[in-house]
């Protein structure tokens, strides 16, 4: 699978990798949270054993949507399958 944001489909059905250009990092010690923006929307994923990284920089991120957590942006309700 691919799209003009550079999604792929990994070797699992749920897992896929994209590539999106970093907002904003916050450190905190042993991890990152990693702000990116993605389809008009701002996500925010948590980076374990991090590395530096600036705003504006692209970075690959793994999706495993087994292990999403999505919220409607109107309600903040949980969107559950």
């Amino acid at each position: 699978m691919s799209s003009g944001h550079g999604i792929s489909s990994g070797g699992a059905a749920d897992v896929h990798q994209i590539e999106l250009p970093i907002t904003v990092t916050e450190p905190l010690g042993n991890e990152t949270l990693v702000f990116v923006e993605f389809n008009g929307g701002d996500w925010v994923s948590r980076m374990l054993n991090p590395r530096p990284l600036r705003p504006g920089e692209r970075v690959a991120m793994s999706l495993d949507m087994s292990q999403a957590h999505l919220f409607a942006a109107e309600t903040g309700k949980t969107l559950r399958s």
